[in-house]
């Protein structure tokens, strides 16, 4: 039986530089989604499974704060005039959304029913990963009912994500901007997911290269040289790459 989580671990357990190199999955043919999955479950252990989407996507936001530093950055096109707008995702605003509580329940009117549903869990999500979008909400709506599974008609599984949405808010996130170009009010609909590994992948690309760099030059470990300080590390780079390291004056004179 999977323990629901009704938040997120302490922004002390956020990994370090040395062990997301070790832990993010490097493979990029998997999903965003997949991939942040597996990265909680490295960090946070099997109680990941447990989370509620709202909690995935807060732990995730402290995540990236912690490990990248700098604002989420995103995109969406508007639909009345094609412009690619930028946007930042409100990071402070939706890791301080209240947390789902683990015993939250929907409940649905459906004829002369009422079942009720519990929230969506990460083990949810992954079990019908894969799905078709209406395939894989029939799916979540078998897996959570806590009744007799009804017969739900497409109005029926709006009205649950609306529920889930209630006891859930940072489940869904959708920011509301107005287009740079025309003006055009444009609702973009935003998974941290997507944007945690896009911004881990170039972390621990750059991380990598460091690691190659110093390794060469000094032949240090790859755990030696991911302990040390960011700003030390950089600086060993700059050397080697400009030459003057210790390791590459020897080689000159030999």
């Amino acid at each position: 039986m999977i323990r629901t989580v009704d938040s997120p671990p302490a922004p002390a357990s956020v990994p370090s530089p040395e062990d997301v190199v070790r832990l993010w999955p490097l493979s990029r043919r998997g999903s965003a989604g997949d991939r942040v999955v597996a990265l909680l479950l490295a960090v946070d252990g099997p109680d990941a499974l447990g989370y509620p989407l709202g909690t995935r996507n807060q732990r995730l936001l402290l995540v990236h704060r912690s490990l990248v530093g700098r604002p989420v950055e995103a995109h969406v096109l508007c639909p009345a005039c094609g412009t690619d707008n930028e946007f930042v995702l409100p990071v402070e605003d939706v890791t301080g959304l209240p947390r789902a509580a683990a015993d939250a329940v929907a409940r649905l009117v459906v004829g002369d029913a009422e079942p009720a549903f519990r929230l969506p869990l990460l083990a949810d999500l992954t079990a019908v990963a894969g799905r078709s979008p209406s395939d894989g909400l029939r799916a979540l709506a078998s897996r959570t009912c806590l009744d007799e599974p009804p017969l739900l008609g497409p109005d029926d599984l709006d009205r649950l994500v609306d529920a889930w949405e209630a006891l859930d808010p940072a489940g869904s996130l959708r920011v509301g901007l107005s287009c740079a170009e025309c003006g055009h009010t444009v609702a973009a609909d935003a998974d941290p997911a997507d944007f945690v590994a896009r911004d881990l992948d170039v972390l621990v690309d750059g991380l990598m290269r460091e690691v190659d760099v110093i390794a060469g030059g000094y032949g240090w470990s790859e755990e030696a040289i991911l302990a040390l300080p960011t700003p030390r590390r950089r600086r060993y780079v700059e050397l080697i790459t400009g030459g003057r390291s210790p390791a590459r004056r020897a080689a000159a004179v030999r």
